[in-house]
């Protein structure tokens, strides 16, 4: 067709006696231990019958193609053989050699070397323009357009998420040619258009559960993983984070609809109880959804410490026979995961850095491993990939005070050093442009300088510029006592006071259980040290910082 012939394709049964008496035909056919293949059999045996004329093809022209696999050796294209001696000895004209094709061997490079002059041969035996025996320009045989159905997720539209590339993903964790025993990932996403950002805000983004989790879901339910499923509305209608109405991939629907690893409330052990068959199960999840402390505590024991999910209770009560579409109606929407853009847009307007610590330990349940849902999503998304993110403003003015002459103490651990890096891009941006920055301080928490020291070099870069005065404290160097980010501050107490003379802010990123309220009495102890004054005066002081906007947080609780 690609130059410009009507072809009609079809076996070599539906010729028997009505062979083509115009234009060429190209035969192509294999043998099965030396017999025809089956939708040739009869016109096999049309040939050979003597009843046939002998000038039943007078004007056919044509050539074949035979395939075959040497491994039969006494059979090998015994049948392309016989019909192309068969069609030439009824009349036929054979336009171009018989071809053979061994699928022990080279098959591709016979086929190609018949194929190199075909066209030729039936350009010249058609008497048709040298041009049409010409290699024809290559075109593009499908025409393809995609189409993302993710952007109508209701928990996409939900959020505003819209997908953006990632450009750049890699690891900033060093090891010496072992086993990486963390991984935290540097990515860089292209926002979509239209999207700005500041240094200080958060980008969320909408994971994908990973593929073992859905996995899970399909065994225990006996699910084909390749289903489509249609969600119509019950008598409460359909719960606003799933499709409905129409046959969406059921696949899609548990990977970026619903949460997997959720903590089994105590609604969802009554909706299991209430599908369980033996008494004794559902004795005890009636138990343990029950609201007297004596329950409270053996929920909490049981099911919240270890972090349990539907899919871990499964196990535990064989008995329960929950249906899919209870299970499906009782998972919480998916959530977005929030995480501290470590770029400034004065440096990259268009595309922002995060800095994402990928989660993978011994599940609390005692199931295995567990992977960070979103963090292990991110770590996988190669560059060029999609994910889905918008772009949200804390609720406090996280961000590098807006004169460039007011100091910053900036105190984080581990990724919580993330929307500092930032900030430092703003203030080195500034600083090129000739604007006077203050210095500010860094305080940095990791375990070994030879491992997780996060952006060493550009932070090194910046304290070079004479802008930042870093202070790692590291907490896992074999032989040195263990240092945090508060012991830092206690030790440097004399530059932090004159900063804080200075009117500077401070900020502090990360831990929530440990680190800030130990960096919290680190500033009240500075005070009441360098003030004489009592830890009642430190503490009013203290809230004074706070109502000024002097002292910011922006911190997570483990989960």
């Amino acid at each position: 067709m690609e130059r410009g012939f009507d072809v009609t394709l079809g076996p070599l049964d539906d010729h028997l006696g009505d062979l083509p008496r115009e234009g060429a035909t190209i035969v192509v056919t294999a043998s099965y231990n030396g017999t025809a293949p089956d939708n040739a059999a009869r016109f096999c045996g049309w040939l050979q019958d003597p009843a046939t004329p002998a000038d039943a093809c007078p004007t056919m022209r044509y050539t074949v193609f035979g395939c075959g696999h040497t491994d039969w050796a006494a059979t090998y294209q015994t049948v392309p053989k016989l019909v192309d001696a068969e069609l030439e000895a009824h009349g036929a004209t054979r336009v171009h050699p018989r071809g053979e094709g061994d699928a022990k061997s080279d098959f591709d490079a016979q086929y190609r070397a018949w194929h190199a002059g075909l066209w030729s041969d039936l350009a010249e035996a058609l008497s048709l323009p040298a041009a049409v025996g010409q290699a024809a320009a290559p075109r593009p045989g499908l025409a393809i357009s995609m189409v993302n159905k993710r952007e109508t997720n209701p928990v996409v539209t939900s959020y505003r998420a819209r997908p953006a590339l990632v450009r750049v993903n890699r690891e900033l964790q060093h090891f010496d040619g072992g086993r990486l025993e963390r991984s935290t990932r540097h990515l860089e996403i292209a926002l979509p258009e239209g999207t700005t950002y500041a240094a200080g805000d958060h980008l969320g983004v909408l994971p994908r559960n990973p593929v073992d989790a859905i996995w899970r879901v399909c065994r225990h339910f006996k699910l084909d993983v390749g289903n489509y499923v249609t969600i119509a509305p019950g008598p409460a209608g359909v719960p606003g984070h799933l499709p409905a109405g129409e046959a969406v991939p059921l696949i899609g629907v548990l990977a970026s609809c619903v949460e997997l690893h959720d903590v089994a409330t105590r609604s969802d052990l009554e909706a299991m109880a209430a599908h369980t068959d033996d008494p004794k199960q559902r004795d005890e999840l009636l138990t343990l959804a029950a609201d007297d402390p004596e329950s409270r505590e053996h929920y909490h024991e049981r099911v919240f410490a270890p972090r349990k999910s539907l899919l871990d209770l499964f196990g535990e009560f064989p008995d329960c026979h929950l249906p899919f579409d209870t299970f499906l109606e009782l998972l919480p929407p998916l959530r977005p995961r929030y995480y501290s853009i470590s770029s400034s847009p004065l440096v990259s307007p268009d595309v922002c850095s995060i800095t994402a610590g990928v989660l993978e330990a011994p599940a609390r349940s005692g199931h295995g491993l567990f992977h960070g849902v979103c963090s292990n999503h991110l770590a996988h998304s190669e560059p060029d990939s999609t994910v889905f993110a918008f772009v949200r403003k804390p609720t406090i003015p996280f961000r590098p005070p807006d004169n460039p002459h007011v100091p910053m103490i900036m105190i984080g651990c581990g990724t919580g050093l993330a929307p500092f890096r930032g900030f430092l891009q703003e203030r080195a941006t500034q600083k090129e442009q000739g604007v006077p920055v203050a210095q500010s301080l860094l305080f940095f928490g990791c375990r070994n300088p030879e491992r997780d020291f996060l952006y060493e070099e550009e932070l090194r870069h910046f304290e070079q510029l004479g802008m930042v005065r870093l202070h790692p404290a590291f907490s896992r160097v074999p032989g040195t006592p263990k240092t945090y980010v508060q012991h830092l501050i206690a030790e440097h107490a004399d530059e932090v006071w004159r900063l804080l003379q200075d009117e500077a802010v401070i900020f502090v990123c990360g831990d929530a259980t440990r680190m800030a309220p130990d960096v919290r009495r680190a500033f009240t102890d500075i005070f009441t040290s360098r003030t004489g004054t009592s830890a009642g005066d430190a503490d009013a002081w203290f809230t004074g910082l706070r109502q000024a906007n002097r002292f910011l947080e922006d911190i997570w609780g483990a989960d």
